[in-house]
């Protein structure tokens, strides 16, 4: 699936320049072009994630450091 940008480009930027500046951040207007860019696909991808229903319990990530038999 391309992440083609949608109508909301200037939305989109708005949002990264909000919380760039919240972060000190300062970008070049190039840099923000480019996060432009890929940032609605970045929001689709992790609204997808939150939309799973995962109930009460608490997820985590789990790594076993134990050699596969």
């Amino acid at each position: 699936m391309a992440d083609t940008p949608d109508g909301s480009s200037s939305e989109s930027l708005v949002d990264i320049q909000a919380m760039l500046r919240l972060a000190g951040i300062e970008p070049t207007g190039a840099d923000l072009a480019s996060l432009g860019r890929i940032f609605p696909g970045v929001r689709r991808k992790v609204d997808r994630m939150y939309e799973i229903d995962t109930g009460d319990e608490v997820t985590a990530s789990v790594f076993r450091a134990e050699p596969d038999s």
